[in-house]
């Protein structure tokens, strides 16, 4: 009956593995980066290099570059993109471009990127809250599932035909309430689905899209409840069935 949210676990490790490589990648392109020598240049915006003798530390800068940020086991399946198209979709087309088109690493360049590089490792490490949040979800609801199935089982260990009415109309109310709480399991998933789309504001997919898009559902604890739900109906009626033809 988990077997949906097994494999959604399974995903979420998955991002959540892949996430924290990118994360550590950064922090290495960043340390490499502070080590880097810059040049003052006189006149020109900030970002706008003149021409100087300190061209080698853009090259090692984007040498740096390649050989952490894309160089993660994942990249190429991944994202399977340029330097130039990394560059910019990481730190912004105007970032990209002083990088790819000038030949003076600056102070003011050097500090960007780093600024840069900050940023988008806090984008992972909140992603990365988020992840833990639907792990835990997903291990909950599981945990919920699998106690709702050996109750819902344990119910049917005598014959219906074997009950009195008294008996039948007991075990009708537990199936109630067993219905109430998947109505309540229901609810608080959803109610954790809204928060990750609070908590990611940016991503255009939602969460679950994104992460079970392979997956047989998109929304896997929901189709599990639902799957449950199925069998729960059925049990409801059989009673029912007995209910009404024992005197």
């Amino acid at each position: 009956m988990t077997a949906r949210i097994d494999a959604a676990l399974d995903a979420v490790a998955d991002e959540r593995e892949t996430i924290s490589d990118e994360y550590a990648a950064l922090a290495a392109f960043d340390r490499r980066v502070a080590e880097l020598s810059t040049v003052t240049v006189s006149t020109g915006p900030p970002l706008v290099t003149d021409p100087q003798p300190s061209g080698p530390s853009l090259t090692r800068l984007r040498r740096a570059y390649t050989e952490t940020v894309m160089d993660t086991p994942h990249y190429g399946t991944e994202y399977g993109d340029t330097v130039a198209e990394s560059l910019a979709a990481e730190f912004g087309d105007d970032l990209a471009a002083a990088l790819l088109g000038g030949t003076a690493l600056t102070p003011e360049l050097r500090d960007a990127v780093r600024a840069a590089t900050d940023a988008a490792q806090h984008e992972r490490a909140e992603f990365l809250d988020v992840l833990d949040r639907e792990a835990d979800s997903l291990a909950a609801a599981a945990d919920d599932v699998d106690t709702l199935t050996t109750e819902l089982e344990s119910l049917d260990d005598r014959p219906l035909s074997a009950r009195d009415f008294d008996e039948l109309h007991d075990l009708w109310s537990t199936l109630q309430d067993v219905d109430a709480r998947v109505d309540a399991i229901s609810l608080r998933r959803q109610e954790t689905i809204r928060s990750h789309r609070n908590d990611l504001p940016g991503v255009p997919a939602d969460l679950c899209e994104y992460l079970y898009h392979d997956l047989s559902a998109a929304y896997p604890v929901l189709a599990s409840l639902a799957d449950f739900g199925t069998r729960l109906e059925r049990a409801r009626r059989r009673v029912e069935r007995a209910l009404a033809t024992t005197p």
